[in-house]
């Protein structure tokens, strides 16, 4: 099997790059989304440009989610140990959109891509389910729940 040369990883790089990290700063906040997008697609270029993937981008999408993933259950790890330690009036400023904030960062990430896949990029649920892997009711049922989390928390 022949490995994909520098060049053709730099074209998919900047075929993709743009879309990539418009949703990993989604599903993790534009601080980490750099590294998020590029770890992701450091691991996932070679097997992109093979001849068993029909489709780079919906592929790369994909390594971003799942990396995302990871990402997202080691940070929440980390957060619940560091507010232990801190307690609970260890910050007082205020943020006008907070409540947003919280209510995405309550969703799953998978409720968080099916949000993004859904209205960002405007696919329909057969189309996120390809792309991310899983059935087109397990789209369905996220989307409706993402959504009614979210109705349910800015009322």
């Amino acid at each position: 099997m022949m490995t994909p040369r520098g060049s053709e990883i730099d074209q998919l790089w900047r075929k993709y790059a743009a879309d990539l990290l418009r949703f990993a700063g989604l599903l993790v906040g534009p601080s980490d989304a750099d590294d998020i997008a590029t770890e992701a697609f450091l691991g996932a270029c070679r097997s992109a440009l093979g001849p068993s993937v029909r489709d780079p981008r919906s592929y790369l999408l994909g390594a971003v989610a799942n990396h995302a993933m990871s990402f997202r259950r080691s940070r929440e790890r980390r957060w619940r140990r560091d507010l232990a330690a801190v307690g609970p009036n260890a910050t007082d400023s205020v943020d006008e959109f907070a409540d947003v904030r919280h209510a995405v960062a309550r969703l799953r990430v998978v409720q968080r891509s099916v949000i993004y896949f859904a209205f960002w990029e405007d696919l329909p649920e057969r189309a996120i389910a390809e792309l991310l892997g899983v059935s087109p009711g397990t789209v369905h049922r996220n989307l409706t729940r993402a959504k009614a989390l979210l109705r349910k928390a800015l009322q």
